[in-house]
């Protein structure tokens, strides 16, 4: 049986609008589990999806968008993620993310 192949690329552009949408609101970060949960993938797969978006943030010289994932029990990005590491660095990208003015959809 061969084995399927995994979009990330699809999943992430699912997340984009829902961290878009967190940005606009001004709710702050979410934990893996529920960005996951609301495109149906398991949490695990967070890592994949962020990395997709963490890339074309890096590429595009955009604020780190992905910051509003983070870790249910420290509240901040786990290790793949590029940026702030302390919680109160990690929460001044989180502000640069939240004023920035977000497309709904995603890049293709």
């Amino acid at each position: 049986m061969a084995k399927q192949r995994i979009d990330h690329v699809s999943r992430a552009k699912a997340a984009w609008p829902i961290l878009v949408r967190r940005a606009r609101s001004g709710a702050g970060p979410m934990s893996y589990g529920e960005l996951c949960t609301a495109i149906n993938v398991h949490h695990r797969a967070a890592a994949y999806i962020l990395g997709v978006i963490q890339t074309y943030c890096a590429d595009n010289d955009l604020p780190k968008l992905q910051a509003l994932a983070v870790n249910k029990k420290t509240g901040v990005p786990g290790g793949g993620y590029i940026g702030a590491r302390g919680r109160r660095e990690h929460l001044r990208e989180v502000a640069k993310v939240m004023v920035y003015n977000w497309p709904v959809r995603a890049p293709k």
